[in-house]
């Protein structure tokens, strides 16, 4: 008999939401976790002065949105969110700013200082949909919580077709799939301030406007339901909390975690995955554990070329998973400690600002963030520096000391850059030699739109695409959301073509699972790992269980009003 019902390889987020679930029903579950602990991808920690806390990777937390919220009972492990009213902001060189917020009217009421004919929209948006929200939850929980079906797909078709219709744009769904992004929403929206926050938001959400289809929906949506649907919410004490709510979770319902036990292959025999050989340097070197079930929360290249092997794989299919792409979504990070708060000189066109966490500065036109674009295209380094900042601080005080903030800045990079400015690079391998320059421009750029920045800097850490990777390995050229989001690789066809079938996570090959590079991607709402443990549960014949009965956003919709800041007054 197998060692285990079901052996998860690796602990990040969705490998632990996987564990969690069937452990609760009823199967002997193990994860092995390569590192000293879990959750490389939603790490916090001192990298500097002590008492600074600061979140490498994960600091969005969407996780509210998960079935797993209620389904896990999350909460009562320790899953505690901050949020600020105002959800997103973009503040601009001259001297204005735009702002997403909690409360969609607010937002609008925001927005009427720069168009009143945008906020006009937003208003509609409110009344046509607001009497619409339980269908929209469930036409969103068939999209990104299960696997890609041709019914959820049309659902949002429809859902848009309708949206374009109330706002009086002589478009349909199908004729966005010829579009990207900035064609959309040159469309949508009147105000080049509102296009380019929502572009830039679209950016960090990891569905870069410049693809066609994929890029038009991701603004469609993002732009519509970013606040009240996709909450922007911090976890009280570091991004860290989430990994711990989720390991005390997981052993709760019987689940076994063995950290220090990288693993070196899959068995496979005759075709189907048979259990796991651990890796000779870790704590159990080489040891065998045989398992019914095998899924795999590491990434797709990694997964089938280093744990599998091409002769268990078809030539076609082998040859699609090494040219999966991670060239897309890769940061740059420069993380601030602070001896007080950055104020933004946006600030005086609307104060709001300086209550919101997260943000952006830079590409101020279209124009401009398609140049940013074209750049990563050529794999240049941009010039310009148009990036993505936090101020976690702004909402959980507890992240630095009495008086102190901490602030990051993440900036779009291609991961093997050709060329900075007049110079020549050599690839990934360039990243030790520039990134320190390249932070300095960084700092530079933060420092003309947040004036006096500079003088708040107690000490600064980078982090490059190439840190990323050696902290995880899976996450091949530092990409952070399992591979590139691209219409190649997106939907039916992530990873690739023929990797999965007849569902979202199960693989060609039986008894092996994937809760990451699966649809939809890597991020903090879990759905990738929600995905693999609904079809895994199902071919054990045990997916009827009376607690497992959450959508997507029950949670959410039930408890997000008590969601707030826990600061000290503002310095």
């Amino acid at each position: 008999m197998p060692e285990y019902d079901v052996i998860i390889i690796g602990g990040g987020m969705s490998g632990l939401c996987c564990a969690g679930y069937l452990g609760r029903a009823g199967l002997k579950t193990l994860v092995l976790e390569a590192r000293g602990e879990c959750g490389a991808h939603c790490e916090s920690c001192e990298p500097s002065i002590p008492g600074f806390l600061h979140n490498l990777h994960t600091t969005w937390m969407i996780t509210a949105t998960s079935p797993a919220m209620g389904d896990l009972d999350l909460e009562r492990f320790g899953m505690e969110f901050v949020a600020s009213d105002i959800a997103y902001a973009k503040t601009f060189s001259d001297g204005k700013n735009a702002l997403l917020c909690a409360d969609p009217m607010e937002t609008a009421a925001h927005w009427e200082k720069l168009s009143g004919k945008d906020a006009s929209l937003m208003h509609k948006v409110v009344e046509h949909f607001l009497p619409e929200i339980m269908h929209i939850q469930e036409m969103l929980h068939n999209y990104l919580f299960c696997g890609p079906s041709k019914e959820a797909e049309e659902a949002v078709g429809t859902f848009l077709d309708e949206f374009f219709r109330m706002a009086g744009l002589n478009i349909t769904w199908a004729q966005t799939n010829a579009m990207n992004g900035f064609e959309l929403l040159d469309l949508m929206f009147e105000s080049e301030h509102i296009k380019t926050m929502i572009q830039s938001l679209s950016w960090i959400s990891g569905v870069a406007p410049a693809h066609r289809g994929l890029g038009a929906l991701g603004v469609a949506l993002l732009g519509l339901m970013t606040g009240p649907m996709f909450p922007v919410h911090l976890l009280k004490g570091g991004s860290h909390g989430a990994t711990h709510a989720l390991v005390k979770a997981a052993k709760a319902y019987g689940v076994k975690i063995l950290p220090s036990c990288p693993v070196s292959e899959i068995l496979v025999e005759n075709g189907a995955a048979q259990g796991v050989r651990l890796a000779e340097k870790g704590i159990y070197g080489g040891r065998t554990i045989t398992a019914s079930k095998v899924v795999s929360n590491l990434t797709a290249a990694p997964t089938f070329l280093n744990l599998i092997g091409a002769k268990h794989m078809k030539p076609e299919i082998a040859g699609r998973i090494e040219r999966f792409s991670y060239d897309e979504q890769n940061l740059l990070g420069v993380y601030y400690s602070l001896s007080g708060k950055p104020q933004f000189a946006s600030s005086r066109f609307d104060e709001a600002i300086n209550r919101c966490a997260m943000g952006y500065f830079g590409g101020d036109d279209t124009e401009k963030m398609k140049e940013l674009a074209a750049s990563l295209g050529a794999r240049r380094i941009h010039d310009p520096i148009v990036a993505n900042w936090f101020i976690p601080t702004i909402v959980d005080s507890s992240q630095a000391p009495p008086g102190c903030h901490t602030s990051f800045v993440w900036f779009d990079v291609p991961p093997a850059p050709e060329a900075w400015k007049n110079m020549a690079l050599d690839g990934f391998a360039s990243w030790d030699r520039i990134k320190n320059d390249l932070a300095d421009a960084v700092t530079d750029a933060y420092e003309s739109y947040a004036p006096g920045f500079k003088k708040l800097i107690l000490d600064r850490v980078v982090y490059s695409p190439l840190d990323m990777f050696r902290n995880n390995p899976s996450a091949v050229h530092g990409n952070c959301f399992g591979g590139s989001i691209r219409p190649d690789q997106f939907y039916f066809d992530r990873p690739v073509p023929g990797v999965c079938v007849g569902g979202g996570a199960r693989t060609f090959m039986e008894n092996l699972y994937l809760s990451n590079s699966i649809h939809p991607f890597g991020a903090s709402w879990m759905a990738s790992g929600y995905i693999a443990a609904c079809e895994v549960a199902e071919d054990f014949g045990i997916r009827d269980q009376s607690w497992w009965k959450d959508k997507a956003f029950d949670w959410l919709l039930a408890n997000g009003g008590r969601i707030q800041a826990e600061t000290e007054v503002a310095q």
